[in-house]
C-alpha cells in the first residue's frame, strides 16, 4: 500500500497536480539562494569538491559526524554527500547500505528496524576500527555541516524507487526544521524523481543526471547541479550545460581499483582532475578529496571568493 500511495504521488507531483509549499529561501527570480553560489564559482573559473561520504580518510567511518567534521575543516567550501534512510518507525538515520553489516557493529535492513535499534549500534572505520558513534541522525549531520560551513549533498536512494518521495518528503521537512535549504543539494536519480523533488523543495538544489540538454525540460535550470556520470569527461555536454547557466558535476568515485581516482593516483601524477576543471567540470565527486584539493588549490581558493 505505501509503495503504491509512493508511486501516485509522485506522479501527481511530476505531472504538477500537487502544488509544492510556499518556502522562504528562495530569491526573488524564484531560484534557491545557493544556486548564486554555484554560478559565482562557474564565472569565477572555481571549483568546488563533493567527498564521497562525506570522507577523506579511511580511519574515520563514512557517513559519520567525525567524517562530516574533519572533511570539512580540510576542505574550505566543501560539499559532503551523505546517505539519507529511513527507520521502521520512520526516523532519518544517515546510512548508505540497505543494511548495517557493512559499516556497523550490527546486522539487519535500517527499514526494518527501529531508531533506538539504529542507534544501538556502532559505526565501524573503513580501515576496521570500532567508534563509539551510532548512526548519526540526518539533523545531527546537518548541524555539523553547519558547524564547518559545508554544503550538504543528500543522496535520496531507497531500495525501492517507489519510496523515492516518500524519503524524499521526509528529507525535505527535516531540511527545513533544520533551517539549512541554503546549503543543501538534494540527490536524485531518474528525471521523473528530479521533477516532482524540485517542485516539492523549489528553494533546495537539486543532483540531476543529465545526459543532454534536453533533459531540463521540466526543471528550472537555475536549481539543477548537472551529474554527468563517472566514466569518461564530456566536454561537448559540459559545454552545453553551461550555456545554459547549468554547473557540471563529474564522478572519479566508484569500486576501489576501478574508479577514476585510483587510476589516476597510479603514475603518481594526478593532473588529471585538472585537466577535467579544464574541459568544463565545476564539482568533482570523489572519494579522494584530499588528492583533488593538492592538485586544484588555486580553483578552490577562486571558489572561496563566492559568497554563500
Amino acid at each position: 500500500m505505501i509503495r503504491a500511495l509512493a508511486a501516485s504521488a509522485l506522479a501527481l507531483v511530476a505531472s504538477g497536480c500537487i502544488a509544492a509549499p510556499a518556502p522562504a529561501a528562495q530569491t526573488s527570480t524564484g531560484g534557491p539562494v545557493l544556486a548564486a553560489y554555484f554560478d559565482c564559482i562557474r564565472e569565477q573559473g572555481g571549483m568546488a569538491i563533493s567527498a564521497h561520504r562525506a570522507q577523506s580518510a579511511d580511519d574515520h567511518p563514512e557517513n559519520s559526524v567525525e567524517a562530516i567534521e574533519v572533511t570539512g575543516r580540510a576542505i574550505p567550501g566543501a560539499i559532503l554527500e551523505i546517505d539519507a534512510a529511513l527507520t521502521r518507525d520512520g526516523r532519518l538515520v544517515l546510512m548508505h547500505d540497505d543494511t548495517l553489516e557493512r559499516t556497523t557493529t550490527g546486522q539487519g535492513r535500517v527499514a526494518e528496524l527501529s531508531f533506538a535499534e539504529v542507534r544501538a549500534v556502532r559505526l565501524e572505520a573503513t580501515d576496521g576500527t570500532v567508534t563509539d558513534a551510532p548512526p548519526p541522525t540526518l539533523r545531527e549531520a546537518l548541524d555539523a555541516a553547519g558547524r564547518v560551513e559545508a554544503i550538504a549533498s543528500i543522496d535520496l536512494k531507497p531500495a525501492d524507487e517507489a519510496l523515492t518521495l516518500v524519503l524524499a518528503r521526509a528529507v525535505i521537512q527535516e531540511v527545513r526544521d533544520a533551517g539549512a535549504a541554503d546549503r543543501v543539494i538534494l540527490i536524485t536519480y531518474s528525471p521523473a524523481t528530479a521533477r516532482a523533488v524540485a517542485v516539492l523543495a523549489p528553494e533546495m538544489m537539486i543532483s540531476a543526471g543529465l545526459d543532454d540538454v534536453a533533459g531540463l525540460e521540466g526543471l528550472n535550470p537555475a536549481q539543477i547541479l548537472a551529474w554527468t556520470g563517472t566514466r569518461e569527461a564530456r566536454p561537448a555536454l559540459w559545454r552545453a550545460l553551461a550555456g545554459r547557466g547549468v554547473e557540471v558535476q563529474f564522478g572519479t568515485l566508484g569500486a576501489p581499483g576501478r574508479r577514476l581516482d585510483d587510476r589516476y593516483a597510479a603514475d603518481g601524477d594526478v593532473s588529471e582532475y585538472r585537466d577535467l576543471f579544464e574541459q568544463g567540470a565545476v564539482v568533482i565527486a570523489t572519494d579522494a578529496p584530499l588528492a583533488v584539493r593538492g592538485a586544484l588549490g588555486a580553483e578552490l581558493a577562486a571558489a572561496q571568493t563566492c559568497e554563500r
